[in-house]
């Protein structure tokens, strides 16, 4: 799979672009010029009549794959490396199909650009923006829409306002198109094309560039947004390794959230009246550890704890759901106490599931507890709204859910002020600086896009952090430190803008594919014949 030598350095070259585009660095030039030189790579591969070309294409955009998700994925064994001894061969069965795609990627482009004749400079963000839409829609619970190109300017929300016309997917197709446009530029410079052809390229590419990004901009000042309500996030910091043992999880986090309140909420100058009296406060996914509902002692000892905190509580655990045969499946859920402590009728139970350490993809099963085969989670099928003590509505997306549009767009059609991310990302790194892994940044880079798609505030939660709050704008405030326990009181915003993305959602997305598919199956006047 990998080119011959002489074909490996410009899709080298992409891959190692690409990746610097996205947290933790978020290099901000990158995304615009990642794509190039693989697209000039492609364009030169320019004999249609061998067969050995196609071949050599692909394996080019496979070898870029594989640079490109390997870097950008390498935390998969470490983090899964906890629950399972198929974490080294999930990575690379992950990587590998993802390249397969990358190179499906440029088979097309040079498809469509040397066989079709479809200028480089569509051809490149219909493909691109097509194979972002197919990883994302992998059948069998192996959809994975992590980190698109468009994601990766989430370091610069004003730049991405649009994103509430097009959605992420649609900030890809633009940011894919500006490559092409440089690929262009750079191919008619090699070819020595006379001054006023490139001043062309120059221009559309300046026009292409700036007319989305000053829309964003100016979004960003006449958005009009209220606050919702006041919202405390809770990091209580209990370590991976003591979160493989339900017992010993659920004595620290108990002990945690103690020494949280009221010690450490006075101490941080949060505001008081009458007390401390936010209108939510949000533990992280899963705080304890077994079936909140079917077990009554676990239950109590959970609401005494939540009662202290004298507001409404949000927090993860084991729910449940009850087969026709009286089986119990258990599930990843958030629970809502009111201001008494008292459980309220509100259950929301994960709809996306993590491959392999909730459920193993086309089975019933989970490969946990090295590697035994256990039962798998069930998944959600309700979209249940909970409500804030000051009575405003939101949504809840636990975990990895935060990295699907299609869900937080869903809680804003039936309503949702704002949204919560109740999240554990202890498995992605420890205390240590160099056991730190880059999805601690990149897992919540995906909530940026969700409030600029939404145009809604969202408060993190995470276990070990970051903890974080986002504005509509996608301004990120309030963040917490990693691995540290802490208290953090923020006002939440929103906005009363149902905005076009949440009215059509992935018009760009779904268009790509079409197009793409259908330039390549059907005969169009211009074609050449291959």
């Amino acid at each position: 799979m990998i080119p011959e030598r002489g074909q490996r350095l410009l899709p080298a070259i992409s891959a190692l672009l690409g990746v610097s585009a996205f947290p933790p660095f978020h290099f901000l030039i990158p995304s615009f010029i990642a794509l190039v030189p693989l697209a000039v790579w492609v364009a030169n591969q320019n004999d249609v009549e061998d067969v050995s070309v196609s071949r050599r294409v692909f394996r080019g955009g496979v070898w870029f794959g594989v640079l490109y998700f390997g870097l950008l994925l390498y935390w998969m064994p470490l983090a899964l490396a906890a629950f399972t001894w198929w974490a080294l061969p999930a990575y690379l069965t992950a990587v590998l199909v993802l390249a397969l795609g990358a190179g499906c990627f440029t088979w097309a482009l040079h498809r469509l650009t040397h066989v079709g004749g479809i200028p480089l400079w569509l051809a490149l963000p219909l493909t691109w923006t097509a194979l972002e839409w197919a990883r994302a829609h992998l059948p069998g619970g192996l959809a994975f829409p992590w980190l698109g190109l468009g994601t990766s300017l989430t370091g610069y929300p004003e730049l991405v306002g649009s994103a509430e016309l097009v959605g992420a997917r649609g900030i890809t197709l633009w940011l894919a198109l500006l490559n092409g446009l440089i690929a262009e530029a750079v191919l008619a410079a090699k070819a020595r094309a006379r001054p006023r052809t490139l001043v062309r390229w120059a221009t559309a590419f300046a026009l292409v560039l700036t007319v989305p990004a000053a829309w964003g901009y100016w979004r960003a000042r006449t958005l009009p947004i209220r606050a919702v309500g006041r919202i405390t996030v809770v990091q209580p910091n209990v370590a991976a390794q003591f979160r493989l043992d339900g017992v010993t999880s659920n004595d620290s986090t108990e002990a945690s959230l103690m020494r949280l309140f009221p010690e450490e909420v006075v101490s941080s100058g949060l505001p008081e009246q009458d007390g401390f009296s936010p209108d939510l406060v949000v533990w992280p996914e899963v705080t304890f550890f077994g079936p909140i509902e079917s077990d009554g002692p676990l239950r109590e000892r959970v609401l005494a704890v939540a009662e202290r905190w004298s507001a409404p509580v949000v927090f993860g655990g084991i729910g449940e759901t009850v087969t026709e045969e009286g089986r119990a499946i258990p599930m990843n859920s958030a629970f809502l106490t009111g201001r008494d402590g008292r459980l309220t009728d509100f259950r929301y139970h994960k709809h996306r599931l993590v491959p392999l350490v909730e459920g193993v993809p086309f089975s019933r099963g989970a490969w946990l507890e090295g590697g035994i085969e256990v039962d798998s989670y069930g998944t959600g099928s309700d979209w249940p709204l909970g409500t804030t003590g000051a009575g405003a509505r939101f949504g809840i997306l636990i975990c990895n859910e935060s990295i699907y549009a299609s869900h937080a767009r869903t809680f804003r059609l039936l309503g949702a002020d704002f949204l919560l991310n109740l999240t554990n990302d202890g498995w992605f790194g420890r205390e240590a600086w160099y056991t730190r892994t880059s999805a601690l940044w990149q897992h919540p880079a995906h909530l940026v896009m969700r409030a600029i798609e939404q145009r809604v505030g969202i408060a993190r939660a995470a276990n070990t952090g970051f903890s974080l709050f986002v504005d509509p704008i996608g301004r990120v405030y309030g963040r917490t430190e990693l691995f540290q326990e802490v208290v953090r009181s923020e006002t939440v915003y929103t906005s009363d803008v149902l905005t076009v993305y949440t009215r059509t959602g992935d018009v760009a997305g779904s268009t790509a594919l079409l197009l793409t598919l259908g330039l390549l199956v059907i005969p169009l006047p211009w074609r050449r014949a291959a």
